[in-house]
């Protein structure tokens, strides 16, 4: 049987191997369904007192302020139904949306041979398949971006891979990089199957008796190659420095990248709402010090913030002589992000994001994933690839 599976939807997740038959639900996380139901019902709640209250001539709080005859004249730049009306549409379609996203969900079911998976869409009737584990390629590990609120975060997925889409089984998901690769790895070793990650090159495979050996211990074994020429020219994106004690790869400003374009739309729009608000006759009375405008004020406001943040910021690794450290940097202000030890490194990989059709240089150990380059193209990736592996193999 066929059928159109999404992706997984959550985002916390850990299917238990411990004790046989095991069972986990793959659904929305309640921490988002009940803020986001807060909020949308808020953006309902304003708009609708607005609408039938905040423009009410007969108050008084405005009969003070505006006599019958200005009244007749009060033309504000917006119309305050239209704006009213599309307040309450947004918070209806983050209500609406939010509980779609609840219904709709994956039951995995998994009795050590074999996978079965039940998936119930927001509209329509359940389906469900049973799969033999010995069917599935792998225990395959990605990461995914999404979009939290104004934030970028990242997704870490471990999953059974099956080259049909639709029977592809979450194994454990997070938002937190932490030991995320013991993880990926324990689940390989359990399941008996090697472990997978999806690359510039394809699908790369790893087998289990290779699973805890760095990058230096491949290497010395002959299973990983040095590829890098010091002779080969700089890609235009990066910035080469070498110092005394550390080697810094920068990650030059890309002005028409879709990342920073998006950022240039959202400060246009976020900064139009705000001029409007301060050009409108409602500016400085009390409609224009009501709750629904004061809100609009401090969510344009974050969001120009948010947009700036994404043009103006940059990512560098520093490579040190024991270890590797990405930092991001916003101006004159940097900030260490994550580190790890060379010894520890298991894998320098340029993966792929499916969401976003993006590719990324990982940095790979036990316990943390260290990514650079979510902006740049796969020619300068696949350069850092090779110049951390160089700088991570030789003494």
């Amino acid at each position: 049987m066929k059928f159109n599976a999404p992706d997984h939807f959550s985002h916390s997740f850990e299917l238990k191997l411990a004790h046989l038959p095991t069972k986990k639900s793959d659904r929305i996380s309640l921490s988002i369904l009940y803020p986001g139901l807060f909020f949308g019902a808020v953006l309902v709640i304003l708009g609708l007192y607005e609408l039938f209250n905040g423009f009410n001539p007969s108050q008084k709080a405005f009969g003070d302020i505006v006599s019958p005859e200005e009244l007749a004249a009060f033309d504000p730049l917006i119309s305050p139904w239209l704006f009213d009306s599309v307040i309450i549409t947004i918070g209806l379609g983050i209500i609406i949306t939010l509980i779609m996203s609840y219904i709709r969900y994956k039951k995995i079911f998994f009795d050590g041979k074999n996978i079965e998976i039940i998936h119930r869409p927001a509209l329509g009737e359940k389906k469900s398949f049973k799969e033999k584990l010995a069917n599935y390629e792998g225990v395959r590990f990605r990461i995914e971006f999404f979009q939290f609120g104004f934030m970028n975060k990242n997704k870490y997925i471990i999953e059974l891979f099956h080259k049909n889409r639709n029977k592809i089984a979450p194994l454990y998901i997070s938002t937190s990089d932490k030991n995320i690769r013991k993880i990926w790895e324990y689940y390989a070793r359990t399941l008996g199957l090697p472990a997978l990650l999806m690359t510039d090159e394809g699908m790369t495979t790893r087998k289990v008796e290779d699973l805890d050996k760095s990058i230096r211990e491949l290497a010395a074994e002959g299973l990983i190659e040095n590829k890098y020429d010091d002779r080969a020219p700089l890609p235009e994106a990066l910035a080469l420095v070498r110092k005394r004690d550390k080697t810094v790869v920068k990650a030059r400003k890309i002005i028409w990248d879709a990342y920073n374009v998006m950022a240039w739309i959202a400060i246009f729009i976020f900064g139009s709402l705000l001029l409007a608000a301060n050009l409108s006759d409602e500016f400085g009375t009390d409609a224009g010090h009501s709750p629904l405008v004061i809100a609009v004020y401090v969510i344009g406001t974050i969001g120009i913030i948010a947009s700036v943040w994404v043009l103006f910021r940059k990512d560098k690794v520093v490579i040190k002589p024991h270890k590797v450290i990405i930092v991001h940097k916003f101006m004159l202000f940097s900030r260490k992000n994550n580190e790890v030890l060379k010894d520890d490194i298991e894998s320098v990989d340029v993966s792929f994001n499916p969401a976003t059709e993006r590719y990324f240089v990982t940095i790979t150990s036990d316990d943390r994933t260290l990514i650079f380059g979510k902006k740049q193209p796969i020619e300068a990736l696949r350069w850092v690839k090779q110049f951390l592996i160089n700088e991570i193999i030789k003494k």
